[in-house]
């Protein structure tokens, strides 16, 4: 997919959520019913279809419909497609350009529009990193997970194809059933070989939980329920 260049500092719309993280380089469809994000969209499509998703910060249902605080890294993306619905709400799909760094807001209402300086990702030291090799070992490590949680096939998931090492880490980190948090920190690396690294620890730790789960049996307090 073409990119085109983006500025270094920018002014972005901010459309926070309490549970999703959004990362470069995946895709993520968005549903948009409240009035503000509405106007947002409306505003977005007229000018850089631009978008920050940003992670809410602890505490956000005391404030939400004003500004609660998010996390000051967060990711843009770029609008693919719109559909208006008949209610005036919106389907979009947004793809992850790039890390950003919240440096501070400049507008409140009816959404929340921030500056924003963009982030640099470091990629593999590929005289240490073997991305072939490290693609099989973490496509096979992911299979296991996935068949613990019932899902008998990568590609019913993922859509690896043609797809980097960095985009399909991205999706991995993005979809499965990791904590907002957990998602956040995986985010906030901005080093892809220290990012990858966290993502297989997180997956061999779930594993290692999965293989307790299945030995512990159930022992009853009266002994003649057995």
């Amino acid at each position: 997919m073409e990119e085109k260049k983006i500025k270094v500092i920018h002014q972005i719309p901010i459309f926070p959520l309490p549970n999703l993280v959004f990362f470069p380089k995946t895709f993520l469809p968005l549903h948009i019913f409240e009035p503000r994000y509405r106007r947002m969209i409306e505003d977005t499509t007229a000018s850089e279809n631009l978008i920050g998703m940003a992670l809410l910060k602890e505490g956000w249902q005391q404030d939400y419909f004003g500004s609660p605080e998010v996390h000051d890294i967060a990711c843009v993306g770029k609008i693919q497609q719109t559909e208006k619905l008949y209610d005036g709400k919106y389907n979009i799909m947004l793809y992850g350009m790039s890390r950003v760094r919240i440096i501070g807001f400049v507008q409140d209402r009816p959404y929340r529009i921030a500056k924003v300086k963009y982030l640099k990702d470091f990629t593999f030291d590929h005289d240490e990193f073997n991305e072939t090799h490290e693609t099989a070992a973490f496509l096979s490590l992911l299979q296991r997970y996935l068949r613990e949680i019932g899902v008998e096939n990568i590609d019913d998931l993922l859509k690896l194809k043609n797809q980097s090492f960095e985009s399909v880490i991205n999706q991995v980190a993005s979809i499965l059933d990791f904590t907002p948090l957990e998602k956040q920190k995986l985010l906030e690396e901005g080093r892809l070989g220290v990012r990858y690294e966290w993502l297989r620890k997180l997956l061999k730790e779930k594993l290692f939980a999965f293989g307790v789960a299945r030995k512990i049996k159930y022992v009853p307090k009266d002994p003649s329920w057995n």
